[in-house]
């Protein structure tokens, strides 16, 4: 009975640790770029901290603000579809098919700049810019691992900006979050006859993250631009919830009281610059930095149990580094293209089974069409693209209890996302 009540701990304190990770993963490497503002779609998230061209940059540089000389709303949304297939090696005993992650998801931004005399902005936005919701076959192999992963953090961010002088303007912003945790898998009961049990844990949050923003413009056709999005903390709080197991493992869990999770909203800096060579092209350009590291020390509380402490999931600082380009067709149409690259978050010696996350390569393109001196209507393709993700084996074949030993990879895993906007 005693093993049975720490294997039951450990699938907490574990398998909900890496579940989160399942979707914050996919946020940075990343915090993402496509749902916070839906006209950076088509730059492939390159120079978003410098471009300032719209309302989204309430949120993307909230310094920015000052370029907008009139009342500016911009609204869109921006689904996607994430396809990573799973593909069993020869060395798995576990049952189940071979099916991965396809999951079709959607999100929308609002965003609203009002000048207040000549130097002074307000505005508000929002958007949800951190975090996924992932959801495997309820049988697929994996199934006592994860079957469904969430973390979402919808934010409301009113801002404040202020140009200093001709060249230099600061900007700032509080995201007032609503962090939502959801982590389900399947639990493997000793009698066969039962089925499987299921496990699910869930809980909200509230917390506020800093936006700061400064924007540099040494002329009229050239402008860099700094955004700093402060560490901030969650925690969820709740009990672990059973269902459909048998007599076993339920005396296991007596006793166990709430799982207390704290993790952090990484630290992230970004910095674009943008010049307009001549009426026709503009080019933009950037480089990040993400503090994963931090984020993946998440601290671990179950009540009753003893259990209190520091989890470290072994995540890595990550980088971004970007270009993009703007094309003036006509002087009402403009075309967009970018390319940006963002590190791993872990290397594939360490990466498990419920983190199906690489290296992102992006390919942005988009349009904008000027309807009127007023209206701007504008759409944005990007393909995000990791490839094979091989992971570390999970489970064990010599005990029945784990369901058996998953081994494999991730088959040419990839995001693709699209934007449809209106600017007014």
């Amino acid at each position: 009975m005693k093993f049975k009540k720490m294997a039951l701990l450990l699938l907490i304190a574990g398998g909900i640790l890496y579940g989160i990770c399942t979707d914050l993963a996919y946020a940075g490497s990343l915090y993402i770029y496509e749902m916070a503002n839906p006209s950076d779609v088509g730059y492939a998230g390159a120079g978003l901290a410098a471009r300032a061209e719209d309302a989204g940059t309430v949120f993307t540089n909230p310094a920015g603000m000052t370029r907008i000389k009139k009342p500016a709303y911009q609204a869109g949304v921006q689904p996607l579809y994430i396809d990573g297939n799973w593909d069993s090696d020869n060395t798995t005993t576990a049952t189940g098919p071979d099916k991965g992650v396809f999951e079709l998801f959607s999100g929308a931004a609002f965003s609203y700049v009002r000048p207040v005399g000549d130097k002074l902005r307000i505005g508000i936005s929002a958007q949800n810019y951190f975090g996924l919701a992932l959801e495997w076959d309820d049988n697929w192999v994996g199934r006592y691992e994860v079957t469904k992963a969430a973390i979402i953090a919808p934010q409301l961010q009113p801002t404040v900006a202020y140009k200093v002088t001709n060249w230099l303007s600061l900007g700032a912003g509080a995201g007032l979050t609503l962090g939502v945790l959801a982590d389900e898998a399947k639990v493997k009961n000793l009698d066969p006859a039962l089925g499987d049990g299921r496990l699910k844990y869930d809980d909200t949050d509230f917390a506020v993250q800093g936006n700061f923003g400064v924007m540099i413009e040494p002329s009229d056709k050239t402008r860099i631009g700094l955004r700093y999005l402060t560490e901030t903390e969650l925690e969820f709080k709740d009990n672990v919830y059973l269902t459909g197991v048998g007599p076993a493992i339920a005396d296991a869990v007596k006793g166990v009281g709430d799982v207390d999770l704290k993790m952090k909203m990484p630290q992230s800096v970004q910095a674009g610059i943008f010049h307009q060579f001549n009426d026709k092209w503009a080019f933009l350009g950037s480089v990040g930095w993400d503090d994963w590291s931090r984020f993946s020390r998440v601290h671990v509380r179950v009540d009753g149990t003893g259990i209190n402490r520091t989890v470290d999931a072994g995540f890595k600082d990550s980088w971004h580094v970007g270009v993009a380009t703007e094309y003036q067709y006509s002087p009402k149409l403009m075309l967009t293209a970018g390319f940006s690259y963002d590190s791993a978050i872990m290397d594939s010696s360490e990466r498990p089974l419920t983190l199906p996350i690489g290296a992102m390569y992006r390919y942005g393109l988009g349009v904008k069409y000027r309807k009127s001196d007023d209206l701007l209507l504008g759409a944005g393709l990007s393909f995000l693209w990791e490839g094979d993700l091989k992971t570390i084996p999970a489970g064990s074949a010599d005990d029945p209890a784990s369901g058996g030993r998953v081994s494999g990879e991730y088959k040419n895993v990839s995001i693709t996302f699209l934007s449809f906007y209106v600017q007014w």
